[in-house]
């Protein structure tokens, strides 16, 4: 039989099953847009006139093998809902005498025809808003944007090449299971939605370990996880939560309708009667869906609200990068002259004084200190749960810096120890086989570092002179210890943020003909590279969130006419025992409300949980305003609560106009004709 016949056979089959395709269809021209417009400014050159090109080029890459990856995951997810409702199909094909072979070929042009409409449109999209789209990624970026408007074949080819990967692997995936199944398997149609009377052990056990799983997941890491680890930390209780969630919704859940069945007067009202029966069955049987949702839900408020929180933040980011203006490394004395000079000479031409300038010399390095024995050394110590970090200067740099006029004499020190450690008085201390009298012992509180945010502990261990801290490198170079001294300059300038931003660009250049200086940053370079860096950040968690929100616009909108389907000849029957197609509104609004309601709590409970860690992983980022970041998840909250009662409110009318009989059912086949009947004639007809 040639093949143009399976191909007219499939192409109707995906016009008689427009409800299930074209949400689908839908959700691929979105996806496969996002992937063509993250691959597009991935390979613009345009993109190198941008600050931190690289790391920017990191991000965007990242983002698209992840787009992929969800992608692949959820078309699977999805895929596996759908075959569910071809079964039955797939089965009277083969009754009807098609081998494998012709079944294979229906599967095929329907994943074709889906495929090169979806890419079609999907590019033409890209192609569309490209321009805008980069233009506004530059706008967030702040900074110069270089559009090349010039037509690359590169990025179609990749985004079709990938998309193509995701479908056949699809496709092969639903072919094995059709030849795995016998006829009898696929004709059989399993009736989900079977009322279930009464709950088993194992639900009851599932319940409460789901339960348990969350709430020890939940102490977790609100207790034990420190700042190295939320990052990994938010990803693993992502997946506790989607297994914890899925166990409580299919049992916990589950007890509690059971016993409002049991509450004669909640149960026996006209809303709930039918309500809470089918509410049983419908939450066992989409467990899976709903704890998907859940997750989806949890990872949008997660993935948006931060990106949104640090993108906003920016300004406050910058301005707690130091707290100084900027600051200067030099290798020598003679150079951190130059760079003074050159910091006085840049604020000069710019219309600005220097209100301060700190200068220091001093080594430093990564140690461990044992603070009851007051003992630095590499080894032989236990590791606290962040690094520590110890730095030697001298004491007439330490006295101007803060106005102080502490004295030394040979042999003696300050000691500055961080504020959140232990504080002990010391006499002397032993720094790596060196003893040395402590005739100060301060914290960190009073005498603070130059970054505002915590990365380390940090320890000061102020020498009389330059000949002492010279004694203290040889002898540690003895025993194998590489570390330089250093040289620094830290400035403080009057003006406005454009006029340091003028001194930054003067200072820049100026540096840059020194030879040993080797670092210089400064709160107008933080400025730009992280609106730069929060920019490509905000693209990339609001793409992936948009995505997230079209799967459970999808799984819901799905969903619905599947229950709605199974559920229109109950609702015939509730109509012929005399209600009203206003209490069938009702009972149907209250019981798929909720359903659909109980992971978006879930969801919540989940963000709330996760805050300390989300709070963490910002001040990595130097987003230090925990109350700002808090009114950014709670606004974010609100929001995408409104769009999911849009989203429901819009299923909910399907599943209405289903039941009601408003649309025709789905495959165009009357309510009470028998489906067997009618595929047969369909292919009788084409076969003719």
């Amino acid at each position: 039989m040639k093949q143009s016949f399976w191909a007219k056979i499939a192409f109707k089959n995906i016009i008689e099953n427009k409800n299930f395709y074209i949400a689908n269809l839908v959700v691929d021209v979105f996806t496969i847009t996002a992937f063509y417009l993250f691959t597009y400014m991935t390979l613009n050159p345009g993109l190198k006139a941008a600050p931190g090109y690289g790391t920017l080029i990191v991000i965007l890459a990242l983002g698209c093998v992840f787009v992929a990856l969800i992608t692949l995951f959820f078309k699977m997810y999805t895929n596996r809902i759908l075959s569910k409702r071809r079964n039955r199909e797939m089965g009277l094909y083969a009754a009807w005498g098609l081998e494998y072979k012709n079944i294979d070929s229906i599967l095929f042009y329907e994943t074709l025809y889906i495929y090169l409409v979806g890419s079609l449109l999907g590019l033409m999209i890209g192609f569309v808003f490209q321009k805008l789209v980069y233009n506004g990624l530059f706008t967030l970026m702040k900074c110069n944007k270089d559009y090349s408007a010039g037509f690359s074949l590169t990025p179609v080819w990749i985004t079709m090449s990938v998309f193509i990967v995701i479908d056949i692997v699809i496709l092969v995936s639903n072919m094995r299971k059709i030849r795995k199944n016998k006829v009898i398997t696929l004709l059989k149609e399993e009736d989900e939605a079977a009322l279930v009377k009464k709950l088993s052990l194992l639900d009851v056990i599932k319940g409460l370990f789901g339960l348990a799983l969350i709430i020890g997941a939940y102490y977790y890491i609100n207790s034990s996880v420190d700042l190295r680890e939320s990052i990994e930390m938010i990803m693993v209780a992502i997946g506790v939560f989607f297994v914890g969630s899925f166990f409580v919704i299919s049992g916990v859940v589950v007890m509690i309708e059971m016993l409002l069945k049991k509450t004669d007067k909640i149960y026996y009202k006209s809303t709930f009667f039918s309500t809470i029966a089918k509410l049983i069955s419908r939450t066992k049987n989409n467990a899976m869906s709903l704890s998907v949702i859940n997750i989806l839900f949890t990872c949008v408020i997660i993935g948006a609200s931060t990106t949104i929180s640090l993108y906003l933040g920016t300004q406050r980011q910058a301005s707690e990068a130091f707290k100084a203006d900027g600051i200067v490394k030099s290798g020598n004395f003679e150079d951190r002259a130059l760079s003074k000079e050159a910091i006085y000479d840049a604020a000069r031409e710019a219309g600005v004084t220097v209100e301060k300038c700190n200068e220091n010399v001093l080594l430093g390095f990564q140690t461990l200190f044992n603070i009851e024995k007051g003992v630095y050394q590499y080894e032989g110590i236990e590791a606290k749960d962040l690094p520590e970090v110890v730095e030697i200067r001298l004491l007439d740099d330490f006295n101007k810096q803060w106005n102080e006029n502490f004295t030394l004499n040979d042999g003696e020190i300050l000691l500055v120890t961080d504020a959140d450690l232990e504080f002990k008085d010391y006499e002397t201390i032993d720094f790596y086989g060196e003893k040395l009298n402590v005739k100060h012992h301060f914290d960190t509180a009073k005498y603070p570092g130059v970054d505002n945010i915590k990365y380390a502990y940090e320890n000061f261990i102020i020498v009389q002179d330059f000949d002492a801290l010279s004694d203290l490198h040889e002898k540690l170079k003895a025993i194998g210890f590489t570390r330089d001294l250093s040289f620094w300059c830290e400035y403080y300038i009057s003006g406005t943020k454009d006029d340091k931003i003028k001194v930054d660009a003067i200072l820049g250049d100026t540096l840059s003909k020194i030879p040993t200086v080797d670092y210089f940053d400064s709160n107008a370079t933080q400025l730009r590279t992280r609106y730069a860096r929060n920019a490509i950040f905000l693209f990339l968690g609001c793409f992936i969130s948009l995505i997230f929100i079209m799967y459970m616009v999808f799984i819901m909108y799905y969903k619905q006419i599947e229950e709605a389907t199974d559920d229109a000849p109950n609702v015939v029957i509730m109509q012929k025992i005399g209600m009203y197609d206003a209490e069938i509104k009702r009972s149907i609004f209250a019981e798929n409300g909720l359903m659909f309601f109980v992971p978006v709590v879930m969801a919540f409970c989940h963000v709330a949980a996760c805050f300390g860690m989300m709070s963490d992983i910002m001040k990595l980022f130097m987003l230090t305003d925990i109350a700002f970041m808090k009114l950014c998840v709670v606004l974010f909250c609100l929001f995408i609560l409104l769009v999911y009662v849009l989203m429901y409110y819009g299923a909910y009318r399907v599943y209405i106009n289903i039941v009601l009989q408003k649309e025709t059912a789905p495959h165009h086949i009357s309510r009470h004709a028998d489906p067997k009947k009618a595929q047969l004639a369909k292919l009788t007809k084409l076969r003719k």
